[in-house]
């Protein structure tokens, strides 16, 4: 049975491949939220992570680990890097050791913004430290010699222990409380399980490169919450529209970093969910 070794095995995005598939044997990873059965992982230290794939020897390393908080990478440059690229650049060197091949979880906030329905081969140029950092992790997986697919991903939502945006407007109108969302902010919300499917498919079929695998639907952070709100059954006139200019943030975004998932949708044998479908899915396995 192949073997997948996966960073970030607590987060939303990682912790889904041990529960989507039995056809591998999948290893999880964690830092500071430990989990039963996996191991922990610091990516930040070279020598733990050469020593820990070493010796796991995996057909697969999925990242997915990363400091994913857009403001406080923005306010602590020096820990974004040091995570987000420098610890994707010691994945690079260890696979590169073991002969595995690496699939790295990328993000639409390398693009500006100015155009949105970005192509994968569309010119990057991020406007915050988190996206400059995860664009180092790219070029320097595509600077290896490495076996490797990169797959950018958009406002990842679905079940998990932490509050994703999905989760939290879920908990305020459960709550009853008011909410301010953007109106002037698109991109392409992606559901965890199917881009989990969707990364092990891009590895069976032996695909490689970069792929976008998104959502496939380009819409509003506004227009999002009020879709959470009619197909989970809460009040959405307690959300409010808002301009983004009328929020205080650290980091700059994009005002559309929607993603084109043509690509994905060509040559892989899967399905990747708009927000109304995605979000029934996550219904049907309702907490």
């Amino acid at each position: 049975m192949e073997r997948i070794f996966v960073t970030g095995g607590s987060g939303l995005l990682g912790s889904k491949f041990a529960t989507i598939t039995s056809d591998y044997e999948i290893i999880t990873t964690y830092n500071t939220n430990p989990r039963n059965d996996a191991v922990k992982l610091d990516i930040t230290r070279k020598d733990d992570v050469l020593s820990k794939i070493e010796s796991l020897n995996p057909d697969l390393v999925i990242h997915s680990a990363a400091l994913t908080n857009v403001d406080y990478c923005e306010d602590h440059q020096e820990e974004a890097d040091k995570i987000n690229a420098q610890g994707t650049l010691n994945l690079v060197k260890a696979c590169d050791q073991t002969d595995s091949k690496l699939i790295y979880v990328s993000t639409d906030f390398v693009f500006d913004g100015k155009k949105g329905m970005y192509r994968e081969d569309d010119e990057t140029n991020p406007l915050n430290y988190y996206g400059k950092s995860k664009l180092k992790g790219e070029e320097y997986i595509q600077n290896s010699d490495i076996e490797y697919a990169i797959s950018r991903v958009s406002v990842l939502y679905g079940w998990h222990t932490n509050f994703n945006f999905v989760t939290w407007v879920i908990s305020e109108l459960k709550e009853g409380n008011d909410i301010n969302i953007v109106t002037d902010e698109y991109n392409s919300p992606t559901f965890a399980d199917n881009a989990a499917e969707t990364i092990l498919n891009i590895y069976s079929k032996g695909r490689e490169g970069v792929y976008h695998i998104a959502g496939d639907e380009r819409i509003n952070r506004y227009d999002f919450a009020v879709n959470i709100a009619r197909v989970f059954e809460l009040d959405e006139t307690l959300i409010n529209p808002i301009l983004s200019e009328d929020l205080s943030r650290s980091a700059p975004r994009p005002m559309d970093s929607s993603l084109s998932v043509e690509k994905a949708l060509n040559d892989l044998d899967i399905k990747l969910l708009n927000t109304t479908d995605g979000l029934k899915e996550m219904k049907k396995v309702m907490k």
